[in-house]
């Protein structure tokens, strides 16, 4: 038993209401019992020497790039857009409407995992409009990666225990998938896009359970899937029913002539999954994304959506939706696509000077640039320099293949900005070739 609060106020010399309140602190945290009509007792607890644990944790695979890049750090970023462009007053109009318009409770509440009503809608028009997708039910996701996150585990564990991808392509995106447990197969790219003879290979002897691909500016290399390959491989995925999920991250940004329908435009067997995302089209940390699904797959996905990330935030959403209605996203995107194709012109040029080979891509955000050496040293040399670049072979999902390509992109970079930067690479190359 503890001695009574008048006694340890005074042994104490504070006030017996201090004791009093410390007192019932101690019995909240399970130290004291309070036994009414006879005070305080401490609790009986076994008192047990601890030993140190030598934990040995599982090697875990570490995500790298995990710190914010510094203004400059990375001069040719690949699809970065150029953040210093974005109509930020306009936008933040939208916001700022939002939140002295709408109820508290209609912005900060819980709402639907498959994203706000207002700008589902608007997005399926959108995409009816401009891209030509006009089937299925739009689901809001945390940019494309959570899409292609989410998608692996609904397709990734079943039966089928391969996911195909293309050979060089988007490491994100494969460590998404591969967390499903399933294994990745590679298919080869070529200047048709992928090689659609090889996927048929690959189908007769185990049909993978899903394949994802970027076939209109295929990441990295930039190369369009060619019409008699996206024929080839339609009919291909419905024989032998193969899930797809097509990844078009960048489809306003087309140049020359308008950009090939989306394959989920084409597809009637509602086999393709359509997934986009606005961190290309207006700022990387929006974190919208979405996908396109038929009514099959459209509960089990807000299903695994409300496990995971639950919903997206409703007043980014509902200022984007107006933005829209407005005819602001728009507006951006016409000016960017004036822009960037410029910029598309200078890197172009300066590099064609420079005695480089590349094939000018008719969209995207980069260019894929054939080195003649093992990109990796050009990129040890340019670093020596103070041009911090990314290999080719950071594209490749064999991590031992000599790639001797770089992914340069022209959309954040000024003209300045190219020729201080292009002078250090073309320096870094001489010295790599010897």
């Amino acid at each position: 038993m503890l001695p009574s609060t008048r006694a340890l106020a005074g042994q104490l010399e504070v006030h017996r209401h201090t004791v009093s309140r410390a007192l019932d602190d101690l019995v909240a945290e399970g130290w004291l019992d309070s036994e009414p009509g006879r005070g305080y007792r401490v609790v009986a607890t076994a008192v047990q020497e601890i030993e140190p644990a030598q934990v040995s944790w599982p090697q875990f695979k570490v995500a790298e790039g995990l710190a914010p890049r510094e203004d400059g750090e990375y001069r040719f970023p690949s699809g970065l857009p150029d953040l210093r462009l974005f109509p930020d007053k306009e936008f933040f109009k939208h916001l700022r409407a939002q939140l002295r318009t709408d109820k508290p409770a209609a912005l900060l509440g819980y709402s639907d995992p498959a994203g706000s009503l207002r700008f589902r809608q608007q997005l399926q028009t959108y995409l009816a409009r401009m891209r030509g997708v006009r089937r299925g039910q739009v689901v809001v996701t945390h940019g494309s990666q959570e899409a292609i996150f989410l998608l692996g585990q609904l397709f990734g564990k079943a039966e089928r225990r391969t996911i195909a991808v293309e050979e060089l392509g988007y490491r994100p995106a494969w460590d998404a998938l591969s967390l499903s447990g399933a294994e990745l197969v590679g298919i080869p790219v070529d200047e048709e896009g992928l090689v659609v003879d090889k996927l048929e290979e690959l189908a007769e002897r185990e049909p993978p359970a899903l394949l994802y691909l970027t076939p209109l500016h295929q990441y990295p290399t930039t190369v369009s899937l060619s019409v008699r390959r996206r024929r080839q491989l339609l009919a291909l995925i419905s024989r032998y029913e193969i899930p797809v999920i097509e990844d078009d991250y960048d489809h306003e940004f087309h140049y020359s002539g308008r950009p090939h329908l989306p394959l989920a435009g084409e597809d009637d067997s509602g086999l393709v999954v359509y997934v986009s995302t606005f961190s290309k089209l207006v700022y990387p940390s929006a974190r919208l994304g979405f996908c396109v699904v038929g009514p099959e797959l459209l509960g089990p996905l807000c299903r695994l959506k409300r496990c995971t990330t639950r919903q997206n935030d409703l007043l980014l959403q509902e200022a984007m939706a107006a933005w829209m209605e407005e005819g602001g996203l728009e507006r951006h995107l016409r000016r960017m696509r004036k822009i960037y194709g410029e910029r598309r012109e200078i890197m172009c040029e300066i590099l064609g000077s420079a005695g480089m080979k590349f094939v000018k891509p008719n969209g995207g955000m980069s260019l894929w640039v054939e080195l003649g050496v093992d990109s990796d040293e050009v990129v040890r040399q340019a670093a020596a320099l103070g041009l911090p670049l990314r290999p080719g072979s950071a594209y490749s999902l064999d991590s031992d293949r000599v790639v001797r390509n770089l992914r340069l992109g022209f959309a954040s970079s000024t003209e300045e900005e190219m020729l201080e930067g292009l002078a250090l690479l073309v320096q870094a190359w001489e010295r790599a070739r010897g």
